[in-house]
């Protein structure tokens, strides 16, 4: 049996050392709790995303950006999105939170006219890892990370 606490703990120094170039600390609020697939509305604003920042990168090359998406909700709160997602270029940072607001503003669940619902702060240090992996919120953190929008980076070689 597998220990909470030892889990989170794993999680959390798992992606401390994941390799960001240029991280947002972001969180995506959806507008209901009554849906069947959170992960698919997360899965379209990715692609979204991905094809208007990267262009023919994605298209040709599929190139994706580095995200790291945990799923946090409860009755008494929206479902919400706390991810990692890394900007490879730092020179179009404004581009990229523009497009993040107009990509999530086009799914399905996406709160786009509140501002509450998109929060979109460089990621300074790993105190947003602690954040997103914490234990309020969720009903199990090993149910929350969304394995399968997961993006890592792509591994480098080592010489």
């Amino acid at each position: 049996m597998v220990n909470y606490l030892d889990y989170q703990q794993e999680v959390r120094d798992w992606m401390r050392d994941i390799p960001f170039i240029n991280p947002f600390a972001i969180t995506l609020t959806m507008y209901t709790n009554e849906w069947r697939d959170y992960s698919q509305n997360f899965r379209h604003f990715m692609n979204r995303l991905n094809q208007s920042f990267l262009k023919s990168s994605n298209t040709r090359y599929g190139n994706k950006l580095t995200v790291i998406p945990i799923r946090e909700g409860s009755q008494k709160t929206h479902t919400h999105y706390h991810c990692v997602i890394d900007n490879p270029y730092p020179d179009r940072n404004d581009e990229f939170v523009d497009l993040i607001k107009r990509s999530w503003g086009k799914t399905l669940l996406g709160l786009s006219k509140s501002k509450y619902a998109i929060d979109i702060q460089p990621m300074y240090s790993t105190g947003w890892i602690e954040y997103i992996t914490k234990c309020s919120s969720k009903s199990d953190i090993r149910d929350s990370v969304d394995w399968d929008n997961m993006t890592l980076p792509p591994a480098r070689e080592v010489l």
